[in-house]
Parts: structure tokens; sequence; C-alpha cells
């Protein structure tokens, strides 16, 4: 580790932002919150197909589709328009999990780099940091969409790199294995953020930083 500043990429979805209101909405509406959970999987799921098979993928277009489907078959309580629109809802709303607050102040404060980098729109990312009073410690906010595959594809960081002009040291910042797995074949650091104490699978490269709070991170790299 160095006290160097350095550039760190954030993905978004789970990582910087509390999905809990989403899994409320899918409650709301008459299903089950566990439909939360499947739900966003699908539309990782689907989009890693598109990508590979150098399809479109869109994230929010995706989402709305898949959220129908989850809806369709579900006893919902309202009209199946009406409950996808709360779910997509509630999703473009979400907000920040505590500790994004503390965490990217202190390492803003140590002069590095901020980027967030997502298969998702950028507009999401940047709506919520606005908000909670951290778009100045960003450098900047990225997305996939219009430059490369989604994410684990090595081309994603690649384009990540270009793009922020990075020179030196890079790391990429994530609750998901599979991001830390392509992070890590693109050649940059990584730091795994395993907020609920989960077993790191065996399967994909080791993170390179492990930490349980976005605070942790900035003592951790000096």
């Amino acid at each position: 580790m160095t006290n160097a500043p350095v550039t760190l990429f954030f993905d978004v979805n789970e990582t910087l932002s509390d999905l809990s209101p989403v899994a409320d909405a899918f409650e709301a509406v008459g299903a089950t919150r566990d439909r939360a959970a499947s739900w966003f999987a699908s539309i990782l799921r689907d989009g890693f197909a598109l990508t590979s098979t150098d399809s479109d993928a869109r994230f929010l277009d995706i989402a709305t589709v898949n959220a129908r489907d989850a809806l369709g078959s579900s006893p919902i309580t309202i009209p199946l328009d009406d409950a996808v629109d709360a779910v997509i809802t509630a999703f473009s709303s979400v907000q920040l999990h505590e500790d994004v607050a503390p965490g990217f102040r202190s390492l803003a404060d140590a002069g590095h780099r901020l980027f967030t980098l997502s298969n998702g729109p950028a507009s999401n990312a940047e709506r919520m940091l606005t908000e909670a009073g951290l778009a100045d410690s960003m450098t900047g906010f990225l997305s996939v969409e219009g430059y490369s595959p989604w994410k684990p594809a090595r081309a994603a960081y690649e384009s990540a790199l270009t793009r922020s002009e990075t020179a030196g040291t890079a790391y990429l910042v994530a609750v998901h294995p599979w991001d830390i797995h392509g992070a890590a074949n693109a050649g940059l650091s990584t730091v795994w953020v395993n907020r609920t104490k989960a077993t790191y699978p065996k399967h994909f490269v080791s993170p390179t930083l492990t930490v349980e709070t976005l605070g942790e991170i900035d003592e951790r790299l000096a």
C-alpha cells in the first residue's frame, strides 16, 4: 500500500446504493421481498448475456422488462403497469449506504481521485451523490453505456482508465466478486466491500483488500 494518491473506481448498484427500498416496493404491491433480489440478479444475467454476444444492453430497459416478468407471476394487489412503475421508481430513487459519505470524504481529503463506474446510467450515481452532498468529492461519473461492454469485460475497465486519464495506481471498489475478478484481470488493484461478512468465492481472483465499510479504505491504503 502507499500514501500516494490513487484512482478509485466505485461500482454503484449495491456497492454504493442501498437497494432495500426496492424490496419494500415489491412487498408494497403484493409480491414477496425476495423477488427484489432475484429481479436484480436477472438484470445482471441478461445484461451479461447481451454484452457477451455483442448485443446492446441497456440497464433500465432490461430492468423494466424483467420487473414486468417478475411481478406478472406474483399475486400483486394493483395493476401490473402500476406495480412495474412502483418498482422502477423505487430503484431510481434509492440512496447511499450509511458508510459511503464518511468513506468518500476521507478519501477525497487524502487527495485520491474518485470515480463511479456503473453498468447502469451515470446519472443515477450522480443523483445519489449530489443529493448526499458528495458531488464535490468526485472526480467524475462513468458508465459503460456508449463506451464498452458491461463489466466484468476487460474493455469496461480499460475504457474507464482511458477516459479518466489514469496513469498511476487504480483500484476497483465493489461488493460483487465478479466485478473484483474482472477488474483484477484488467490489471487493476481491487477492494472487496464485504458488509455481510460473506465468504469470497475461490473461483474468482482474490481482492487486493477486503473491508467491511468504505470508511476503512483510506487507512488501508495508507
